[in-house]
């Protein structure tokens, strides 16, 4: 994976915020009451622009201006949060108990300065292969408390890692496993081998395991739907080339199919249901770098597209 395309994931987990809620089944006022009951960490709640509206209220019978107000928009990571609040409330989950939840995912991390581990680790490690201008980069972050205090450590912790290990699709399954009983939560992906890993608690009490890339997919056809993002870096050449025909061409049909149906075939309509398992589909098969596309037109309306390995 290239340093650009590292950058642009993590610009897209952590910077870019332009989710609306609504587009994630949830009313402004749903989220603006989350930001304030602090369930929804690091977070801006709606506000209107005060200077404006008090010129509005003066030249009301001259100008005929309105408030501007600044609606509550979310980053990937926030939005997959979001996500889960929501499925975590169909199952009576508390306010309060959510809101002692969100600190330990979000600000507990902060505190124990978890980002400034990953950061040293990154530096004496190196995993990724980063040249020198980035490691002096995490150096001078560490040196800088104030930056780190409130940017880095509001960003980046266990939950969002997960959040960015399934955006990379690294590993599968990725999966929020929460006991209600004592809101103790753990995340875990990379092994399907579940036993092994869990504690005692996870086998004692009753739990409630939610699944990651189904949110994410959904949460991501904000991405793939949207006309003005011409190219999406994370992913592939085919993958891309596909979103192109279903995004651009808008064909009613099409079929998705591996060459050696070791992966079940998919079809996609103009149904938003159908889109939304696109996104899933992409998710949860990643389609290798250097394969290649057979697309077979058999109308305006309707492609077969069928992946063949490199």
């Amino acid at each position: 994976m290239t340093l650009d395309t590292i950058e642009h994931i993590g610009n897209s987990v952590f910077e870019l915020r332009d989710i609306n809620p609504s587009q994630l089944g949830v009313s402004s006022r749903q989220i603006n009451y989350w930001i304030h009951e602090r369930i929804v960490p690091f977070a801006t709640a709606q506000e209107s622009d005060k200077s404006t509206e008090q010129s509005t209220v003066e030249s009301r019978h001259t100008s005929g201006k309105k408030t501007k107000t600044k609606w509550v928009r979310l980053n990937l990571a926030q939005a997959v949060w979001v996500s889960i609040v929501n499925e975590l409330l169909k199952f009576k989950i508390p306010i309060e108990t959510l809101e002692e939840l969100a600190y330990k995912v979000w600000q507990k991390p902060r505190e124990d300065k978890y980002v400034d581990k990953v950061f040293k680790y990154h530096i004496d490690k190196n995993p990724n292969g980063l040249p020198d201008h980035e490691l002096n980069k995490l150096k001078s972050h560490l040196k800088n408390d104030l930056l780190m205090e409130h940017y880095f450590r509001t960003i980046i912790n266990p939950f969002t890692d997960m959040v960015k290990s399934a955006f990379y699709r690294a590993s599968i399954p990725h999966t929020l496993l929460y006991v209600p009983e004592t809101n103790d939560y753990d995340f875990h992906y990379g092994n399907t081998d579940l036993i092994i890993e869990l504690e005692s608690i996870y086998l004692q009490k009753p739990m409630i395991s939610i699944p990651i890339v189904p949110i994410l997919s959904k949460v991501l056809l904000v991405d793939y739907d949207n006309k003005k993002k011409k190219d999406l870096k994370y992913l592939t050449n085919a993958e891309r080339q596909i979103r192109d025909i279903i995004v651009f061409k808008r064909p009613k049909i099409v079929e998705i199919a591996f060459e050696d149906n070791n992966i079940k075939p998919i079809v996609v309509t103009e149904k938003h249901q159908s889109r939304a398992q696109l996104s899933e589909y992409i998710l949860n098969n990643k389609i290798e770098i250097g394969s290649k596309l057979l697309i077979d037109i058999r109308s305006k309306d309707h492609y077969k597209i069928t992946l063949i390995k490199k």
